[in-house]
């Protein structure tokens, strides 16, 4: 009995390399995988033939997944965004710093931002600060709405004038 993995030391030293190689087991192997792989294939067109027989109406060429093309739900992916970004930053820009009506017929109008704070703080201090004797009796007045203009609490304000006494 040969114990696998022992080289004789008898062998010439070229002809060690390839003492431990059983080449029998090794053609073997090569033939049985080999057929395994053909019996595959074989195996696979037969199969392809039956379903193409079942079902002949189908072809074997390339059907297209999506017959229709139809844009993706909302919301879709931005293509230019940061010149999206800009447009929408300008516009809000403008609304916030431009002058515009919101109701023509009430006066109510839009006003910058900047000055419409700046007013506010003018009637709070108008507002809070001491009164003079005489106005402490007179109707009580109330700070106008926030979206009023200029122009319609000027009015008001005259017309708190002309009612003082």
């Amino acid at each position: 009995m040969r114990v696998q993995g022992h080289i004789p030391a008898s062998l010439p030293p070229g002809a060690r390399e390839g003492a431990d190689l059983d080449v029998p087991l090794i053609t073997r192997v090569a033939l049985i995988m080999g057929g395994t792989l053909v019996l595959l294939v074989l195996a696979t067109m037969v199969i392809f033939y039956l379903y193409e027989k079942q079902y002949p109406h189908r072809t074997s060429e390339a059907q297209p997944i999506v017959t229709f093309v139809e844009l993706p739900p909302a919301p879709r992916l931005q293509a230019t965004p940061r010149l999206d970004w800009q447009a929408v930053r300008a516009q809000e820009d403008a609304h916030l710093e431009g002058y515009a009506w919101v109701d023509r017929t009430k006066g109510i109008a839009r006003i910058p931002i900047e000055r419409a704070m700046a007013r506010w703080v003018e009637l709070q201090n108008s507002t809070t600060g001491p009164q003079p004797a005489e106005e402490t009796t007179a109707a009580p007045t109330t700070p106008p709405a926030a979206s009023a203009t200029e122009l319609q609490m000027r009015q008001d304000k005259a017309k708190e004038a002309a009612h003082a006494p």
